[in-house]
């Protein structure tokens, strides 16, 4: 009884260490990307991965846009309505959407990499409802969301059905 009782506070230890040890490498898992003054020179320029923020055809065609820069510069106005409804889905329901569809499909997809989807769609929201609101001004706020919200599930279904999965390595 004495050995069993000693293997068992021993296997507690090792768990407890194993423990923490995730934990601690589960904090340090962020990676941070500081990229500094950025210099072409096109003559010389060969492209052999092409990485940067996905944009899931969530930007309007013929916006004023003058700059890609102008997306992410555009503050949202989380008084409207409209936008407020489509913050609570892509934060409460799409996260949950996608873990489904990920796991229906038996995609490879990590919860960071499901975050940044997330969030990349979310910075794109503002810009989707103008573009509703100026396309048809009849259009009632229901519509817009709906509308809206069907187009993001089937960007990021697109997205994933062509997705190869995340490296592990």
């Amino acid at each position: 009884m004495q050995q069993m009782f000693r293997q068992v506070e021993q296997q507690q230890r090792l768990i407890e260490e194993l423990q923490n040890k995730i934990e601690h490498l589960q904090a340090n898992v962020q990676p941070k990307t500081v990229i500094e003054k950025i210099e072409y020179h096109f003559d010389q320029l060969k492209i052999e991965t092409l990485e940067g923020t996905l944009q899931i055809g969530l930007t309007p065609n013929g916006s004023d846009l003058s700059d890609v820069g102008d997306l992410y510069t555009q503050k949202t106005n989380t008084e409207d309505p409209i936008l407020h409804t489509l913050h609570t889905f892509m934060t409460e329901d799409i996260p949950h959407w996608m873990a489904q569809y990920i796991r229906d499909h038996d995609l490879n997809v990590s919860e960071q990499h499901q975050q940044q989807i997330v969030a990349d769609v979310q910075k794109q929201l503002s810009q989707r409802v103008e573009y509703y609101k100026n396309q048809d001004t009849e259009m009632d706020a229901t519509a817009v969301v709906h509308q809206i919200q069907t187009e993001i599930r089937s960007s990021i279904a697109q997205y994933l059905d062509t997705f190869q999965g995340d490296d592990f390595e």
